[in-house]
Formats: C-alpha cells, structure tokens, sequence
C-alpha cells in the first residue's frame, strides 16, 4: 500500500473511533464528576467535564491495535508501545488526580520525574542531538538531564497552553501532522502511522472541544499529549538526522509561552508553580482578541513555523509561500485588533511587547489589570448581541426615508456612517 494512502487510512481510522467514544467519555465525566467548574480563570460558564484525554488515550491505541491485525497487517513495534502505554496510564492517574481532587502542581512535578525517569530507565533517551551550522553532537553523560528537560518541557509546555478551547489540542494536531510529513518523506512508516494516528484521534477531539456539546482535556489529556509529542518526536529524531530547531519548530508557541510565564513569575518573586491567567493566549484576549480569533491567531503562527521548518528539512523552497501567509494571517488579525484599540490610546509597541510577555505594565493604562479573562470574555459575549442589534438597526434605518435627506443622498447613503457607529466603534 501507498505511504500516502497508509496515512490517510490511519487518520481515518482513529478519527472514527475518537469521535465515536468522546460522548462516552463525556457522560463518564459527569458520572465521576471528573468535571472543570466555572471560575474567575474560567473562560466557561458552564460545568464541562475534563476527560477528552483519556478518551483520546484509548482511541489512539485501539487504532493502532485495530489497523495493525484488521485493515494494514502491518506489524507495529508493542514492545516499544506498551513502555507509552504505561507510561500514559501512569500520567493520565497523575492528571486525573489533579483533575478530580486537586494535587498541588510541586506534586505534580515528582510525579513527572518519576515517570520520565522510568522511561529513561527502559532506553527512552537522547544519545545525539543535531545543531544547525555545528551537525551531530554526541551526548554521552548528558543524555540523561536532556532528555529530562525535554520531555519536563512537552508535558508542561502543552498543560500550560490549555487555556482556552481548541487552542492545545490544535497545536497537537499541527505537529502530529508535521512530524507524519517527516517521517513519510524519511520512509520511516511506523512513524508515520503513529503520527497521523494521533491527529485524527486529536482532531476528533476538536471538534467535541469547541462544540456546544463540550469536552476538555483535562490535566490529563494535556500532560498525556506532551508525553506522546515528546516521545514521538525523540524517536523520530533517533532514525532521521534532523536539527533540533526543524523539530522544535511547530513547538513555538507552547515553547514561548513557558518561558515567558517562568521568566514572569521570577521577576514578580513568585512561585513558578502558582496557576494565573497572564498566558499569552490570556493577554491577547485582555487586549481584545475573542477566544475564537485568539486560538486563530497562535494556530497560524503554529503552522506557519511547522511550513518552514518542513522546507528547511525537505530542501523545498515554495513551502515558504503558504508558510508566510499563515503569518501574515496571524499579523493580519493582530492589526484589525490595533485598529479597534488605537481608540482606547494603545500604540502599537506596547500592544506587542505585552503580548509577547516583555512588559506587563503596559496593561493597566486600560484598566484591565485587575479584571479576570472571564471577565473580559463574559463582556465580549454581552457586547455581541447589541452590536448585531445595532448593525440590523442601522440597516433598517438606511433603508427607511428621512425628512432631511435627498433622494440623492438616500440612494448614495451618504451620512449612514457618520449616524451609525460601525462594529469597530462597539468593542
């Protein structure tokens, strides 16, 4: 069978069985009141339960169980899976944990260790990394703190980025999609059958996730998601010679968003582990972004670097187009949201250094500094329905006949504007 037509078989089959157990799983989050409350970091206003994860856990392998003896016969590596499996089992109990009882994220921290340690223990490790300009680096002694930070940052970087919906769990399916183009394009097949079995389990998920019907990762999920990314991505790197900046690339935004929360709460002498909504997907919606145009906004970007990286890796130069125009469509919504602030005195550097996590000063000349992002979303939500009422008034309006106005005017309109504020003007 073709290489394109294995991957395409392999979404297929574990989108299918993902969508089909997420309202199951959705039920059992309500039976076990494994379930995320509204709060003052909620963007929800409504209990919704938080076990997406473990239904994409158990989609993913029984896709991978049924594609191997079923439709492929294709012999996958259960010896080398099974270390995954436990260690997803083991992570999914830690995240379901916090999820149902709280656990202190310190906690959750040893938990982490713990099982990356085990894994390192069972040959999940780093022996070499590729540097652009410099080439292959043996680590020897290194391999093992690498490889901890690496899979510390996956599993951290995308628990801390599931802030608002759609937003990790598309990152997910952006780099799960990124690395089945590698590995398809490596010859590697095992590779490429778990990647795209991943994004169609995520891609599933998605659309449960932003449906009204909702359904969150949960803790789980997203420390589970971390895991898998890092782990797949370890063992791709171990079979292509591939530089770590190509690798990390689609990671961007996950890996910027770390860092400037560890750096933030460093200069502020707070604990690097006390929970906050000063993410940046929390500061471009303090700065107006809906959540819908927020998430657009980072998948762009998200994409954007996985197409560049991918013409590095592939020597495909025409990559480089679509790759500039998912930027320029990321650059292009942050310019509609400038204009709609300049009313507001925003300038437009300050606007993008506290949305990049350089100064977060800048956000209490608009008063917003000691309102939640609830807040701001449930003020967004109440300002829709009175600008459609006020656009459809508007529309009724120009159509009507004014005393003082000309037939020339009314068939111009020419003063429509000048009487009506636009959608910009009600923000």
């Amino acid at each position: 069978m073709e290489r394109g037509i294995v991957a395409l078989v392999s979404f297929g089959v574990a989108f299918v069985m993902s969508w089909l157990v997420q309202p199951h799983f959705r039920n059992l989050g309500f039976l076990t009141d494994i379930v995320d409350h509204p709060g003052d970091r909620r963007p929800h206003r409504e209990t919704v339960p938080r076990t997406g994860g473990m239904a994409i856990f158990t989609s993913f392998f029984c896709a991978l169980y049924f594609l191997e003896n079923f439709i492929l016969r294709m012999a996958l590596p259960w010896p080398w899976l099974m270390i995954l499996i436990g260690a997803g089992v083991i992570i999914l109990a830690l995240g379901v944990g916090d999820d149902r009882f709280g656990i202190h994220a310190e906690k959750k921290l040893y938990g982490q260790l713990v099982i990356i340690l085990a894994m390192m223990l069972l040959g999940q490790r780093f022996e070499a990394v590729t540097l652009p300009v410099i080439g292959s680096i043996s680590l020897g002694g290194w391999s093992w703190p690498f490889t901890m930070f690496w899979y510390l940052g996956f599993i951290n970087s995308m628990n801390l980025i599931d802030g608002l919906d759609g937003l990790a769990s598309g990152i997910s399916v952006l780099v799960a999609l990124f690395l089945a183009v590698l590995a398809l394009a490596a010859g590697e097949m095992t590779s490429a059958l778990l990647a795209t079995a991943l994004a169609g389990c995520t891609m599933a998920f998605l659309y449960w996730n932003v449906s009204s019907r909702k359904i969150f990762l949960g803790d789980s999920g997203s420390m589970w998601m971390g895991l898998v990314l890092g782990t797949l991505m370890l063992n791709l790197s171990g079979r292509v010679s591939l530089p770590l900046t190509v690798l990390l690339a689609p990671m961007l935004v996950p890996i910027w968003d770390t860092a400037t929360t560890i750096l933030r709460r460093y200069r502020q002498r707070t604990s690097l582990f006390q929970a906050d909504d000063n993410h940046l997907h929390h500061r471009l919606v303090r700065l107006g972004f809906s959540p819908a145009r927020a998430v657009a906004a980072l998948l762009l970007v998200t994409g954007g670097s996985g197409l560049f990286a991918l013409s590095d890796a592939l020597n495909l130069a025409w990559l480089g187009l679509p790759a500039m125009a998912a930027w320029m469509g990321a650059a292009q919504l942050g310019a509609l949201q400038h204009l709609r602030n300049r009313r507001a005195g925003w300038d437009f550097i300050s606007e993008l250094s506290y949305a990049l996590g350089f100064n977060d000063r800048v956000i209490a000349w608009t008063g917003l500094a000691q309102r939640r992002v609830a807040d701001v979303i449930d003020l967004q939500a109440a300002r829709y329905p009175l600008r459609q009422v006020k656009r459809a008034a508007a529309d009724a309006n120009s159509l009507a006949p004014r005393e003082a106005a000309s037939p020339t005017q009314l068939a111009e309109g020419s003063d429509a504007d000048a009487v009506y504020p636009t959608t910009g003007d009600l923000r």
